[in-house]
């Protein structure tokens, strides 16, 4: 593991650290995501190629995180919302260190950010199939419209293995103004407000719908229960309880890396002189 690397996701283990804080001070659900849960599971901590942080804490506690959030973290730390932070483009919330910038070179346009975990919001899904499969449509649409909203900042080009709906909305974005027709602000309220509409806490079914992996990020609420315990690094973090069928979903055979052509790099790193 380069040194480069280790540094950046030593500074998120520390952000890291200051949610669970927040997270046991006012008893707020949460769950390991992802690549984290992943890391958990196979590595005890971070994928050794990667720097990614992702929560994902049920929609009323998510709710009552960022009123708290306000207030309860160190002064470097900040929380950024597109509502509130100005500049910030992003759906998905992030934990920030205002004291390292990072440069993200993912999309058409380099970055300079401040180093970052993301906060999910997750939802809940209707117990209905056809129902479901027709809130996944509209999920879906809604998404494609808010990532044409922001191409050239937001939609990582480097991502390997993309299915080919993907990769042809991405050729349609190379030749069309796409930002232009589309509007930031306008297309996150609309995406707000359908990922609400199946409340959390009375739903069968829940889904962290802006992770990487889209759909195969919806369950049925027994998967993820009360929530395991995992070791990652040197803390203790909640995840799903039952990890097996969450992440064999998500990624099929988890158990062993992908290989070295496979792997998805994040593609950020401190700034010189930051570290």
């Amino acid at each position: 593991m380069g040194t480069e690397l280790r540094d950046l996701q030593l500074v998120e283990l520390d952000i890291l650290k200051e949610f669970l804080r927040i997270c046991k001070k006012y008893n707020l659900r949460y769950y390991a995501l992802g690549g984290t849960l992943l890391g958990a599971v196979r590595h005890k901590g971070f994928i050794p190629w990667d720097d990614d942080v992702d929560i994902g804490m049920p929609r009323p506690d998510f709710i009552r995180f960022e009123e708290i959030a306000k207030k309860e973290f160190p002064q470097y730390i900040r929380f950024c919302t597109y509502q509130e932070t100005p500049g910030y483009r992003y759906y998905v919330p992030r934990l920030t260190d205002r004291r390292v910038k990072v440069i993200d070179s993912s999309a058409a346009v380099e970055q300079e950010k401040e180093a970052w975990i993301d906060i999910f919001p997750l939802d809940g899904m209707p117990g209905n199939k056809w129902k479901r499969k027709l809130h996944c449509f509209r999920l879906l649409v809604a998404r494609a419209r808010v990532n044409y909203s922001m191409f050239s900042t937001n939609i990582d080009l480097k991502k390997k293995n993309r299915p080919f709906v993907e990769r042809a909305m991405i050729a349609v974005g190379k030749v069309l103004p796409v930002e232009k027709i589309f509007r930031t602000e306008k297309e996150f309220r609309r995406l707000d407000r359908l990922m609400q509409k199946y409340p959390y806490d009375t739903s069968e079914y829940l889904i962290n719908f802006m992770g990487i992996h889209k759909l195969k990020e919806m369950f049925h609420k027994k998967y993820y229960g009360e929530g395991a315990d995992y070791l990652f690094e040197d803390v203790v973090l909640r995840g799903p309880a039952d990890y097996e069928t969450v992440l064999t979903q998500m990624y099929g055979d988890y158990r062993n890396p992908p290989s070295k052509d496979e792997m998805n790099h994040h593609n950020t790193r401190i700034k010189e002189g930051e570290s």
